[in-house]
């Protein structure tokens, strides 16, 4: 067997989205690069209500209708959608994190809100 060296930096490679009691959507470092957002990109927010998913589009359009600023950091990014949780009545309550996919149908990452991961 052989060792392969670890050398790379950051607080965790599994991408995670996390819903927070305040109303913002939190994406970790492994969902800043799987989604592959930058400092200057903004998100566009969709919901399903039969299967309780949230999909996201990343844009650097910001005229698009409905595009939310994302603020990125060096160790994730973060958007406010409190409109569009309090919209759609998702509960916000408590912080929850979810894994996100790319659902390559529609082309857009998915959180499935029936598959919360942690509660803080």
């Amino acid at each position: 067997m052989a060792f392969e060296k670890f050398t790379q930096k950051g607080r965790s490679f599994r991408p995670l989205v996390a819903i927070w009691s305040r109303g913002q959507i939190g994406f970790n470092q492994g969902a800043v690069n799987l989604c592959k957002i930058k400092r200057d990109y903004y998100a566009v927010f969709f919901f399903d209500p039969e299967e309780n998913k949230v999909g996201i589009k990343f844009t650097q359009d910001s005229t698009e209708e409905g595009a939310f600023k994302l603020n990125v950091y060096n160790t994730g990014a973060f958007v406010s959608a409190k409109a569009f949780l309090d919209y759609h009545q998702i509960n916000h309550e408590s912080t929850v994190k979810y894994e996100v996919t790319y659902d390559t149908v529609n082309e857009m990452f998915v959180i499935d809100l029936n598959k919360g991961l942690s509660k803080k």
